[in-house]
């Protein structure tokens, strides 16, 4: 079987779903070329090997190099979904030890978060955390960018289980979320997050929101913002 990739950033957590084989060739290569321009944007990286059927040496030996390269940038390549047959192999060189692996996503985000992202310094961020839903990369990177730009500490999510982990992991205070995101199986999305957190507040967009006029809809954005908490003050909207 082919190699299939499947690519998501998780806040600030990039995912790599693998479904195959890592083998050398252009299986290997179109890996590398993944991991090393995620690596170059991201501190940490999670590898799902849960569908991977098989890793050759040369396999072994680009995730060993990819790894180290991660940390020599102070960041990490986190595994998670490990199959026995893929941990044998792991126990046999005696890689098993200089891997973080983890049984779910879930518990590989939240280390991201709650370990090496701390032990960082970012444990100390005064910055009020806030995170936005959104089913589009574009208008995530422009909440994202104005967000931080307006002194949050501002995170993104095109999933709703992806979230889900994300609240788990993160705490966020404010949760802010696209029209078209606002359910899910015809569930309310700001159900399932205040069952995570009953102290969550949740800011639903407009579902014309990405048609509007940006300077409008940006600034209606923060008011709503700096109305749903006490824990921050914004500084004024530039322009």
């Amino acid at each position: 079987m082919r190699l299939h990739l499947e690519c998501r950033p998780v806040g600030d957590v990039f995912i790599v779903q693998c479904r195959g084989r890592i083998v050398l060739g252009k299986e290997l290569s179109a890996l590398d070329h993944c991991l090393q321009d995620a690596i170059a944007r991201h501190r940490d990286v999670v590898l799902q090997l849960d569908q991977v059927d098989f890793i050759d040496i040369s396999g072994l030996g680009a995730l060993v190099r990819l790894m180290r390269a991660a940390r020599g940038k102070s960041g990490d390549l986190k595994l998670t979904g490990v199959t026995p047959n893929i941990r044998n192999t792991l126990a046999v060189a005696n890689l098993l030890s200089q891997f973080e692996i983890y049984d779910s996503l879930e518990e590989a985000i939240t280390a991201a978060y709650l370990g090496s992202c701390y032990s960082r310094g970012q444990s100390g961020d005064p910055r009020l955390r806030i995170l936005c839903i959104c089913e589009s990369a574009n208008l995530c990177t422009l909440l994202r960018e104005v967000l931080c730009g307006a002194g949050y500490n501002a995170l993104t999510a095109l999933r709703i289980g992806d979230a889900a982990m994300l609240l788990k992991a993160t705490k966020a205070k404010i949760v802010v979320i696209s029209g078209h995101m606002q359910s899910v199986h015809n569930q309310s999305t700001r159900r399932v997050l205040e069952q995570i957190d009953v102290g969550v507040t949740c800011l639903g967009l407009d579902e014309n929101f990405a048609i509007q006029d940006p300077a409008e809809a940006i600034a209606k954005l923060l008011r709503d913002i700096s109305a749903g908490t006490k824990l921050a003050e914004l500084p004024p909207l530039s322009g």
